[in-house]
């Protein structure tokens, strides 16, 4: 019986996963925001049902205190592999936390972006081509695992906009977070 459910959970994920797009490596645009970025190859797109959970949760709990998910990229492997990777681009009107300077707003949201992971360190200031960052560092353990995020966050265009990078280990971590170095301003028309 158990082998049953188990096989009847893995061909639902494989049919899942295929209706879903793999990223090849080309850039997606963000126009309204100003930039253009490179994710590393081989990752499941599952922004749009990411988008759909974030939405259907809000509604639940009656919030307007909504992440935009612009980019949900996680790698193929079983979430508690070694190899597990994950990207995520969010965004949030800067208007909605008015009464916050600029650097609360970013450290917010790049804490809203991280959910329950736990703070590792202090924030930090990186510059990535023409951008400025605040970056994070969160750690998440669930028993023998733990996994590692950083956030990097800054405001482009009256939008708070966090890039997130997650995994199973710290070399994992370090060699998505390189795709960073792939982003560009786009150049006003």
């Amino acid at each position: 019986m158990i082998l049953l459910v188990r096989t009847a959970t893995v061909i639902v994920s494989l049919l899942l996963l295929g209706a879903q797009t793999v990223s090849d490596g080309s850039p997606f645009v963000y126009a309204d925001l100003g930039f253009r970025y490179s994710p590393p190859r081989n990752l499941c797109d599952a922004t749009a049902s990411d988008e759909r959970d974030v939405q259907q949760r809000a509604a639940s709990l009656h919030t307007t205190k909504v992440l935009n998910v612009r980019l949900s990229l996680q790698s193929l492997t079983e979430d508690t592999s070694p190899d597990w990777e994950r990207i995520g681009i969010e965004t949030y009107p800067r208007n909605k936390l008015a009464g916050l300077s600029d650097h609360d707003a970013i450290l917010k949201v790049a804490r809203w972006v991280a959910h329950t992971g736990t703070e590792v360190g202090e924030p930090r200031q990186t510059e990535v081509g023409n951008f400025r960052f605040t970056v994070l560092a969160f750690e998440l353990r669930e028993g023998e695992l733990v996994r590692h995020a950083d956030v990097y966050t800054t405001i482009l265009k009256e939008q708070v906009v966090s890039f997130s990078f997650s995994a199973n280990s710290k070399g994992v971590l370090s060699r998505i977070e390189t795709s960073m170095n792939s982003i560009e301003a786009l150049t006003p028309r």
